[in-house]
């Protein structure tokens, strides 16, 4: 698992793609990425497991079509964030959080896993749903 963060500040979403290593990450496993994609921002371009939609002027209808779709896709990342408010309130950081006084990062690291064992203990939620996934068992997600 990948994790990084917090980044103080407003910062545009190239910088931290980058900032982050992710993609160096994906790369360095590819075994385990292998046949996977990350949806994303179409600022972030392509990349060997990051697919973005196209941007420009002209635009074919088929390339509007996708974006749609890719639109949607990038949409339902959000409702883990949606989840992640509702179910641990003191993590919207903008609220009640604050960079160098709370240890943001680690709130949101822990609540994210925590999430995450719901799920699996659940057997889904909106977003496995979405994808027609299902979770690995509560055991298999907490077996090294």
């Amino acid at each position: 698992i990948h994790c990084w963060g917090p980044m103080e500040g407003r910062r545009h979403d190239i910088t931290m793609l980058r900032e982050s290593k992710l993609a160096d990450y994906m790369a360095d496993h590819h075994d385990v990425f292998n046949g996977y994609i990350i949806y994303g921002d179409p600022a972030y371009g392509i990349q060997t497991f990051l697919v973005s939609g196209f941007k420009g002027a002209r635009v074919s209808a088929n390339e509007k079509k996708f974006n749609k779709m890719m639109s949607s896709v990038r949409e339902s990342v959000e409702w883990k964030f949606g989840d992640l408010k509702t179910q641990f309130a003191f993590v919207d950081y903008k609220k009640s959080l604050k960079i160098r006084l709370s240890p943001v990062g680690k709130y949101v690291l822990v609540s994210m896993f925590l999430l995450n064992c719901h799920c699996c203990y659940y057997g889904g939620n909106q977003i496995s749903k979405y994808f027609g996934l299902d979770p690995p068992s509560l055991d298999e997600y907490l077996t090294p």
